[in-house]
Formats: structure tokens, C-alpha cells, sequence
């Protein structure tokens, strides 16, 4: 059975409603088209053509239902030169609108937060350490700033123009601001801290800086990032980061060399960057939903959802967190004249290259690869004073040779799972290597070889 669709053929005299069969070419009923319209003849150089309303020009050698022709719809019959042209659509501009919301990387409330609070603690850190402020008054500022970012966090008082008191978006920027300010001045404030504490020698003063400053500023993010911002993950690899760096400064106030409160320092971090994922789960309470679910009490999914992302959230800031000590602990170990306090050193080197498998997100990795490279480079330019310069040179090329071809290279799965195994032996022999080796470096053996000899 023949279907039909109804068209409107509109011509320059007269216009007429028909039904035409959907299985006849529209070409062949152009000429009692013609007669039904009284359109006049033309010239052979100037053909009829039937048009679509928006301007397409409809296909003489097809039918009706072949070019999806709707029941009603209005055409027209002109001479071929003087149809309109096809719409162009160009969604160029609906594209980059919607690439552009999807994109990356764009400049955000994030992006502008980040950068005021670096020029902030910047400026603040400059301005203090331009001249001498008394120690209480930093304590002080430091305190104040730290208790603000919490208030304002918590308890949203301090509104911004853009967002009324109490909204999410009116408490992140002023704890932002009070913590980065608060974290300037653990510059100034661990330089003078440092002075008292080493009872005014310049060289002692210079090592101890840095670390009581870096520890201050873990307790001040901790306030901030994880009182002030409700970011629970930062607090506990505050406390990990602010302990890993106590650990050298009691140790060295209980008398200690420089070295040997390092090699205590590096096997202690060592330990730490192993119990990383435990201290992760813990601290995120993931262990817990688990002892939840077998006392019978399971927990909704977005409250595993969340866990989880605190606990990878843990996990990543804590790898800052040991980094740091790592590297700073590696660089000065592998920098030493003596074997014991050389050899410790490259043991955490290699621990710490070798557990960089078991953080799966980049944002873990590489702290940890830079932590690993500080220790590899500092080896090479400092381990023996024979080398020359184009020694020296070398062993950095042969380094970067052997990185590249370690990322680039993708062996088959058998080989990995051997390299997999040789990784975990080698990993497992210098973690037990670590107490000999920091005995060593306190020389103990050689005094028991003395007292027996």
C-alpha cells in the first residue's frame, strides 16, 4: 500500500495543497506542478527547483518519504538562480563556550585564593625578617592568626563582599588569609626561636631554622587548613609533619651531633613513610566502618564515599609530609665523610625510592621522587671530592639515563613481577639495614672493636 504526504507548493502566481505518493520522485511531478500553479516555461538554463522554507533546495531524483518531507509542510517553486542559499549553521561559538566550561585549569575563586595567599605569607615573612620583632610578639601574632582561622572557619563571622556572613564562600578566604599570614611569620619566628634556642652560635642557628620553622608551619596548616576549613585529612599529616620534625631538634637539644640527630631522624622517618597507608586508614576512621559493618551496624555509602576520599586525602598530605624530613635527612646522611652516616644514607634513599610503589596517586609519588632524587644528587656532587667535574657531570647524565629509561620503558608483566620481587628483597634488606647502620654512625662498633682489642 502506497503512502501519501499532504505539501504546500507555493509558486509566483498561485499556491496549491496536494498529496503526492512518497514513492514517486518529486522530479516527476514538477510539470503538472507547473500547470496547477499557471507557472510559465523558462528557458532551459533557468530550471524550476522546489525549496524548503529554510532555504534548502529539495532533490528532484528522490521521493518525498526519502527526504523526511512532514505531512504539511510548505515548499516553493522558483527558478534555480534565484533560490536562496542553504543555511550554514556554525556552532563554533556554542563550542568554545561549552569547551571552555569543561576546561581545566581555568582561573577560579581557587586560583585567586592561591595566589593571595602566597603574596600574603610572602609579604609577611619579608616584612618580619626585615627587622627585629621580639619573640613574644611573633608567639603572639602567630597565636591570634591561628585562633582566628579556626573562629572564622567554624563559626563564619567574618563576611566578605562577594558572600554573606556565615556561607561557605565567606569563611574560606578569611581563614585562607589568616593562615597564610600566620605561616610568613613561622619564618621569622622559628629564626628567632632558633637564636634562643642555640644560645646565640651562628652555625647551629643556621641548621635548626629551617626545621623548627617547617614544624611551626605544619601546626599553623593544621589549625587553618584542618580546624579552620573543615579538611580533616590535613590535621592528622600535620601532626605527622610537625613530630617528624621535633625529632631532630629534641634530639640535638639532648646534646647530639648534627649527624647523629639526622641518622635518628632519617630511620624514624623511614618507619613512618612504611606505616604511611595504616596511619591513613586509621586516622580517616575507614579501619572503623569495617569493624561497624561486622558488629552489624553498616554505614550509608556516602559515608564510605567520604572516608575513602579522606583517607587517599591522608595518605597524599602525609607524603608531604615524610618527604620533607626525607630528603632534608637523606641530603645531609649522604653528604658525610664518614661510611656508616654515608651508607645510612643511601639505605634511605633506596627505601625511599623503592616505596614509592605503594602510593597509588601522583600527588604521592612525587614528593617522594623528588625526595629520592635530592639524596641522589646531593651523593653525587658531595660523596667523594676525588670526582671531577666531568666525573661528576657523568654520573648525573648516567642518572638521567637511568630515570629515563625507568619512566619510558614498559616491561611485560612476567618481567615486573620480577622486579617486583627484587624490589621487595632490596627494600627489605635496607629497612633492616637502618638500626645497624645509625648504630654505626654513632660508632658504636668501633668502639666494641676497640674494647675487645
Amino acid at each position: 500500500m502506497t503512502d501519501f504526504t499532504r505539501l504546500t507548493v507555493i509558486g509566483s502566481r498561485k499556491r496549491a495543497e496536494l498529496v503526492v505518493p512518497d514513492d514517486e520522485t518529486l522530479g516527476g511531478l514538477l510539470p503538472r506542478l507547473m500547470e496547477l500553479l499557471d507557472e510559465p516555461s523558462g528557458p532551459v538554463g533557468r530550471p524550476l527547483t522546489l525549496v524548503r522554507v529554510t532555504g534548502e533546495q529539495v532533490e528532484a531524483g528522490l521521493t518525498a518519504a526519502e527526504q523526511q518531507l512532514a505531512d504539511g509542510e510548505q515548499l516553493r517553486l522558483v527558478r534555480a538562480d534565484e533560490a536562496p542559499p542553504p543555511p550554514e549553521v556554525a556552532d563554533v561559538t556554542d563550542v568554545v563556550g561549552d569547551t571552555f566550561a569543561d576546561r581545566r585549569g581555568r582561573w577560579s575563586a581557587g586560583s585567586r585564593y592561591a595566589v593571595g595567599a602566597v603574596v600574603i605569607g610572602a609579604g609577611t615573612a619579608v616584612a618580619a625578617l626585615s627587622r627585629p620583632v621580639p619573640v613574644g610578639v611573633l608567639v603572639l601574632v602567630v597565636a591570634v592568626l591561628a585562633l582566628v582561622a579556626v573562629a572564622a572557619g567554624r563559626l563564619g563571622t567574618l563576611p566578605t563582599p562577594t558572600a554573606p556572613t556565615g556561607a561557605p564562600e565567606g569563611r574560606r578566604w578569611p581563614v585562607i588569609a589568616a593562615t597564610a599570614a600566620a605561616a610568613g611569620l613561622c619564618l621569622p619566628l622559628g629564626r628567632e626561636l632558633a637564636r634562643a634556642v642555640t644560645a646565640g652560635v651562628p652555625g647551629d642557628a643556621a641548621l635548626v631554622w629551617p626545621v623548627l620553622a617547617a614544624a611551626l608551619v605544619w601546626l599553623v596548616l593544621g589549625a587553618g587548613v584542618g580546624g579552620g576549613l573543615g579538611h580533616r585529612p590535613a590535621l592528622p599529616a600535620a601532626l605527622l609533619g610537625a613530630g617528624l620534625l621535633a625529632v631532630p631538634l629534641a634530639l640535638a637539644s639532648a646534646g647530639l651531633t648534627v649527624e647523629h640527630a639526622v641518622a635518628v631522624t632519617g630511620g624514624v622517618a623511614v618507619v613512618a613513610l612504611g606505616l604511611l597507608p595504616w596511619y591513613a586508614l586509621t586516622s580517616s576512621g575507614l579501619t572503623g566502618l569495617d569493624d561497624q559493618v561486622l558488629d552489624g551496624a553498616p554505614s550509608r555509602r556516602s559515608d564510605a564515599v567520604r572516608t575513602v576520599d579522606d583517607a587517599y586525602a591522608t595518605l597524599s598530605w602525609s607524603a608531604v609530609a615524610v618527604a620533607l624530613p626525607l630528603a632534608g635527612t637523606a641530603a645531609v646522611l649522604v653528604g658525610s665523610r664518614d661510611r656508616w652516616t654515608l651508607v645510612l644514607g643511601l639505605a634511605v634513599v633506596t627505601v625511599t625510592a623503592l616505596r614509592t610503589r605503594a602510593f597509588p596517586l601522583t600527588v604521592q609519588q612525587v614528593p617522594l621522587c623528588l625526595a629520592t632524587a635530592t639524596g641522589a644528587v646531593v651523593a653525587v656532587l658531595r660523596h667523594h671530592p676525588a670526582f671531577t667535574p666531568a666525573e661528576r657531570a657523568g654520573l648525573l647524565v648516567l642518572l638521567v639515563v637511568v630515570v629515563a629509561v625507568a619512566a619510558g620503558v614498559r616491561p611485560a608483566a612476567h618481567h615486573r613481577a620480577r622486579l617486583r620481587r627484587f624490589g621487595n628483597l632490596v627494600e627489605a634488606l635496607a629497612v633492616i639495614a637502618l638500626v645497624p647502620l645509625v648504630l654505626g654512625s654513632f660508632g658504636v662498633f668501633a668502639d666494641l672493636l676497640r674494647a675487645f682489642r
